[in-house]
């Protein structure tokens, strides 16, 4: 993985994490999810008026990813509303390279390295740190099943965009599609969930909605344009280093609480993202 590579996911991780936090810190996080959502689709809109229809076999992977995109910002929604950003975040994307790799190897065929098994245990040991942190006061089995399933959901669509961004042949054009397809059917579902009061709610947020939605759009477009050239497990999770700047946010902004455990399990989890974005 190249330089430029290295330093834009990075990037990318600090604004993930920022919109994250904008999230968190709302009062209906469905509602904010579907009003970013708005926001990032108008200039994907845009692009798409320029580019081809896709053919049906590209139509099928965009349809499996949006599957895989919704059903992830439904566990987000729900994670937030049970814990702290600086707890459920890390909990969620933590896993995402564990899931990733293990997802990408029948598929795609990338074998994990030792460097990256190796990554994958100092993850594992920061995961298990917080859980058992969330165990000692009380049990969330729904905070629990909500950061997994989270966490599932974006490693299986992280595999199925890499394939389709190479199926399709224009990184670009995919992802713009992406964006209006799985924007606009996460719309639809938070209208049903929501009823008419969603546009009362996104209408007295439009300010944290558009400053979540461009945060969103910029991280996931170099999240995208990573994966179209590179392995997918290296690219997870560089991303997920933004669990150590959701740690921060929560810390610094939204007055959660600072302890050395929630630290030093995000310090593990970071040391084992990047052990696995820098093996070969």
């Amino acid at each position: 993985m190249d330089l430029l590579t290295i330093v834009l996911m990075l990037l990318a991780g600090s604004l993930h994490a920022g919109w994250h936090g904008l999230v968190k810190s709302g009062v209906d996080q469905t509602a904010n999810l579907a009003g970013m959502g708005i926001v990032a689709a108008l200039p994907a809109m845009a692009v798409i008026l320029f580019a081809p229809i896709p053919p049906a076999t590209v139509w099928l992977v965009l349809l499996v990813s949006v599957a895989f995109h919704v059903g992830y910002k439904l566990c987000v929604a729900n994670a937030y509303a049970n814990a702290d950003l600086g707890e459920a975040f890390p909990l969620a994307r933590g896993a995402v390279p564990l899931f990733a790799t293990a997802i990408a190897f029948p598929l795609l065929g990338q074998t994990p390295s030792a460097g990256q098994c190796a990554g994958i245990v100092l993850i594992s040991g920061g995961l298990m740190v917080l859980a058992l942190a969330r165990l000692r006061r009380s049990f969330d089995g729904v905070l629990l099943a909500a950061t997994a399933g989270a966490g599932l959901a974006v490693a299986a669509y992280s595999v199925v965009d890499s394939y389709g961004t190479r199926l399709s042949g224009n990184w670009v054009d995919y992802t713009a599609w992406l964006i209006v397809v799985d924007n606009v059917t996460f719309l639809l579902v938070a209208r049903l969930v929501r009823g008419r009061a969603l546009w009362a709610t996104l209408s007295a947020m439009k300010g944290r909605v558009i400053a979540s939605g461009l945060l969103g759009l910029i991280s996931f477009g170099v999240f995208m344009w990573a994966l179209s050239r590179n392995p997918v497990g290296a690219v997870s999770a560089l991303r997920e280093t933004s669990v150590f700047f959701a740690i921060l946010i929560g810390i610094l902004l939204h007055r959660e609480p600072l302890s050395a455990r929630r630290i030093g399990a995000g310090l593990l989890i970071v040391a084992g993202i990047l052990t696995i974005a820098v093996s070969k």
